[in-house]
């Protein structure tokens, strides 16, 4: 009987968090879609990306003999727009979302949030609702790009599977944005004014560019090298490096559902940190406190 008890209780749990997660997706996705600046923005991207890939699908169209002399390879080139598309997505991404943990700290707003709502449900909506926003941006300006492109017929010099490229970009998109927002986040909480943001989350910025120079320009010329091989198996790493190896032929299809793997693995922890720094500073003003101590409770400093 008390078993059967629990289980009701667990059940009634979980559907609670379930509708306090839909609750924060739906306020964050109406929050930016209601928003006419993201929407202009949007809008003005997709036409000049458009306008861009008709231009150069044109002019690969109509050269296609002056470029016979050049090494091309189809698959490199759209990993390559992969990646920058990717960076691209995943700082403005984690951009909106610090600046909206950091902004609701100062105005205090997270502390009416709290009463109502989870720790785990307000961050896990929050994380969800600005990706989903993110990935339709991303498809409304990379359809337009890719509509423009095969307007001008540049696909016919591209000899490229576009349906696994584009599946498993979307893959390591959605592990890369689990992945640096989550990251970002924990960064965040431990901040409580805007102009203490952009320093704490310096090093990830940091990192993301150099990860952006090592899998366009390192990664192609060391191809065997063991050690970046390696690190595009790390979770943090793999979202840029291995689009890469995908475009180069320089693996098997196990390798890349392996990495996957481990990053969908390192998902969960990742989210325990960062709700266990959110939940221990989300009430904390001032100036920025270290990671050490972010991970104490604040009625225990």
């Amino acid at each position: 009987m008390s078993t059967q008890i629990l289980d009701t209780g667990s059940v009634s749990n979980s559907r609670q968090a379930l509708r306090e997660t839909l609750l924060v997706i739906r306020r964050e996705i109406l929050t930016r879609t209601s928003n006419r600046t993201i929407l202009l923005t949007t809008g003005l991207l997709a036409l000049g990306v458009g306008a861009a890939a008709g231009v150069g699908g044109w002019f690969l169209a109509n050269s296609a003999q002056g470029l016979e002399a050049f090494s091309l390879n189809p698959r490199m080139l759209f990993a390559t727009a992969m990646i920058c598309a990717l960076l691209t997505s995943l700082v403005y991404s984690s951009q909106s979302l610090t600046a909206g943990v950091v902004e609701e700290k100062s105005s205090r707003v997270v502390e009416i949030l709290l009463t109502k709502i989870g720790i785990g449900p307000l961050l896990a909506g929050k994380l969800l609702g600005i990706g989903l926003v993110t990935l339709a941006q991303l498809l409304v300006i990379g359809g337009t790009g890719v509509l423009g492109f095969a307007i001008a017929d540049g696909f016919s010099l591209l000899d490229i599977q576009v349906g696994p490229s584009l599946l498993w970009f979307m893959v390591w998109f959605l592990l890369g944005y689990a992945v640096f927002a989550l990251l970002n986040t924990a960064l965040a909480a431990t901040v409580a004014r805007q102009e203490d943001l952009a320093s704490a989350v310096m090093p990830l910025s940091v990192l993301q560019m150099v990860l952006l120079v090592v899998s366009l320009y390192v990664l192609p010329t060391h191809l065997d090298n063991p050690w970046l091989h390696a690190l595009s198996f790390v979770p943090l790493f793999s979202s840029y490096l291995m689009p890469i190896r995908f475009g180069l032929d320089g693996l098997e299809m196990w390798h890349m559902a392996a990495a996957a793997g481990l990053s969908t693995v390192a998902i969960p922890a990742l989210f325990w940190v960062a709700a266990r720094l959110y939940r221990n500073n989300a009430l904390r003003t001032g100036s920025r406190v270290s990671l050490r101590a972010s991970l104490t409770p604040d009625d225990q400093n």
